[in-house]
């Protein structure tokens, strides 16, 4: 059996935003505020795609935390930028899909997207259902280029704890992968190792202080990985009361 642990990660999660257009109930912005608002600033953004070009990155690179990125002005230009610079990464959308029109969806695609993972979150939010129309309208070439799913077909999680009755019981001694593949930075350059850390309890450092390839081989960040490779989730704060079965990344869960 192949180890599932690669030497550096493999997907890069940058929290371009911290607002959404929605607040589902399984989502810990129905019950709570990000501790970290606001858009990421320019220069941070090109410092982090820097990092990244230094070290030939050429995993996925999509642009969410707990926000809706579609509500970032200028998103096509970051692809494009991002593209340019690392162009052999894969730049992936999570989005609900609800401020989504033909001319942005070809304006993306043409800027560099190479798929979008769009969620028709649960009826009563305004604009679950507006991407419906446009999808069925597309052609088969744009058509493979979305992933389009229901809220009801997601494999929901408390969210590190967060919220209550979503999920199922707490996963004690399950090992977890995720920090071996994920790198999650905030709106303001923090690092968090996994994405359901909503409350960055476990933040390891922040890219404009220290580099993100120290911070990965940092003695704390490599023994947070280390532990939860043996299931040692008790030790850490978002990880003790996680009810995550799903312990690799799978593109869009809990999206």
């Amino acid at each position: 059996m192949n180890s599932p642990i690669p030497e550096l990660f493999t997907a890069v999660e940058i929290e371009v935003n911290s607002a959404c257009n929605m607040s589902c109930s399984y989502c810990p912005n129905s019950v709570a505020k990000r501790i970290e608002t606001g858009v990421m600033d320019e220069g941070l953004y090109h410092e982090i795609i820097a990092q990244l070009e230094a070290l030939n990155f050429s995993g996925r690179i999509s642009y969410d935390f707990y926000n809706e990125p579609l509500l970032v002005k200028d998103l096509a230009q970051k692809v494009a930028y991002t593209k340019e610079k690392l162009p052999k990464c894969n730049i992936e959308i999570y989005s609900n899909g609800s401020l989504l029109t033909k001319e942005s969806l070809d304006r993306y695609f043409e800027c560099g997207v190479d798929k979008f993972v769009i969620t028709r979150h649960e009826d009563g939010q305004k604009g679950s259902g507006d991407f419906e129309q446009l999808y069925s309208g597309l052609d088969d070439s744009l058509k493979a280029k979305i992933e389009y799913k229901n809220w009801k077909d997601l494999h929901l999680t408390n969210r590190g704890g967060c919220l209550d009755d979503v999920g199922g019981v707490t996963q004690k001694l399950l090992p977890c992968y995720i920090p071996h593949h994920i790198v999650t930075i905030t709106v303001k350059g923090n690092i968090v190792p996994c994405f359901e850390d909503f409350y960055q309890k476990n933040q390891m450092g922040n890219i404009l202080e220290t580099p993100l390839i120290d911070i990965w081989n940092s003695q704390k960040y490599s023994k947070f990985r280390d532990d939860l490779k043996l299931g040692q989730r008790h030790l850490y704060e978002a990880c003790k009361q996680c009810n995550r079965v799903q312990v690799l990344p799978i593109d869009g869960e809990g999206m």
